[in-house]
């Protein structure tokens, strides 16, 4: 093999495992947008029921995140990928048929939970494919699979909820889901057997071998973050549909994604030579002006803005605080570090809906979107007490050592 076959990133394998990824995110953002509509309509449920059952998707995922880690590779990497795919393909074909409001929160779980399984399995299969010479450039690309499906799940929809049946919806999540599960089949994946030591230990669960404490003040900023977003995927959906702006929404999520994906170019350069407080304070205030526009919106170019705005907010806070989150702990404890960060965005994306939707019996959309830019403003002052401040200290205490 020469060094360049080595050094091949663009692979076969690699565009299978950015397939799944992208198949499963679709499926994920698809359903999260259009579920609180749908739980209204069909089960007449309130606004904070309607939004859980939209959350709810994410609790699953969140709790199986906990334990998949440490087991993947006990179940094997290949088995896991293509059982979870069957489940999470089968769970949208079943969500037509359930005639309870309890029953769809089981439903969301467990197929939240299988995205779960899939999202942290094909990550671990992905870092084995990348040239290590090559990693950070090829997870950068690996993400954008997420970036993608932020803007292809809101837009079909939307779309297809417009202009068909509910059911399609469902048929289009199960369809994206079995081109993940195909797509596996093929695919070359690398196990890791685990030693006699970890056999050994395969019982044992610490706090440490679940959550980086060092990660946590960083990890709270992520947590208030997603709740802004959940709020976005959650609620503008039936909040433009009932100010008749349908194709608003559509036009939203997709204006969100693009931006999102153009700040993340060259955001993370930004923070690589000015440091982190040159980002994250300001896509987190840009952030909460999105919502605070949307709290007010009843126009197009004002749709338009704040997804511009949340677009930036989103995409430059969240890859620099998980940076930032990383750079907080050992070399052995990254794995740990990035667990902490993705359970922190999927806590504020179960929490957010549920925690601020009494706001729309209240005062509305208006007092929705209000709280939601409130969280945000707060977030800021988290990350400046827990972690700007002492970036700037310890900055200020590096150029006197220069002077001195």
């Amino acid at each position: 093999m020469t060094a360049t076959t080595k050094n091949a990133l663009f692979t076969r394998d690699y565009f299978l495992a950015f397939t799944v990824l992208l198949g499963a995110y679709i499926v994920f953002v698809a359903l999260m947008t259009f579920m609180a509509l749908y739980a209204a309509d069909r089960f007449q449920v309130g606004d904070t029921a309607a939004g859980f059952a939209a959350s709810s998707f994410v609790l699953g995922a969140g709790l199986v995140r906990l334990v998949i880690g440490k087991y993947l590779d006990f179940i094997g990497r290949k088995r896991t990928l293509i059982f979870s795919l069957i489940a999470f393909t089968v769970s949208s074909l079943l969500y037509p048929l359930v005639d309870h409001y309890s029953v769809l929160i089981i439903l969301r779980i467990l197929q939240g939970t299988a995205f779960g399984i899939i999202s942290t399995a094909i990550t671990s299969v992905v870092i084995d494919i990348i040239p290590i010479s090559r990693r950070s450039e090829g997870l950068g690309y690996y993400a954008l699979a997420a970036t993608l499906g932020m803007a292809i799940g809101p837009f079909a929809a939307v779309q297809i909820s417009a202009v068909t049946s509910d059911v399609w919806v469902f048929n289009f999540t199960a369809l994206c889901a079995a081109i993940s599960l195909l797509v596996v089949l093929p695919m070359r994946i690398q196990e890791h057997p685990p030693s006699a030591a970890e056999h050994a230990q395969r019982w044992r669960i610490r706090g440490s071998d679940l959550i980086d404490i060092k990660v946590l003040p960083v990890a709270i900023v992520a947590f208030l973050s997603a709740i802004g977003y959940a709020l976005i995927t959650t609620y503008l959906p039936p909040f433009l549909v009932g100010q008749g702006m349908a194709e608003a929404a559509s036009l939203f999520f997709i204006v969100f994604a693009l931006t999102m994906l153009g700040v993340r170019l060259f955001a993370g350069r930004i923070h690589d030579q000015r440091g982190e407080n040159a980002v994250i304070p300001l896509a987190l205030l840009a952030f909460a002006l999105s919502l605070g526009l949307l709290a007010v919106t009843d126009s197009l170019w004002q749709v338009i803005v704040a997804a511009i705005l949340g677009g930036i907010g989103q995409g430059g806070a969240v890859p620099s605080l998980q940076a930032v989150g990383i750079s907080r702990t050992t070399h052995d404890r990254v794995p740990i570090a990035t667990s902490t960060h993705y359970l922190a965005l999927d806590a504020g994306i179960a929490v957010g809906p549920v925690a601020l939707g009494f706001t729309i019996g209240v005062s509305g959309y208006f007092g929705l979107y209000l709280a939601g830019a409130a969280v945000l403003l707060a977030s800021i002052g988290v990350y400046w007490l827990t972690h700007g401040r002492h970036t700037v200290v310890a900055d200020t205490a590096q150029d006197r050592h220069h002077d001195s």
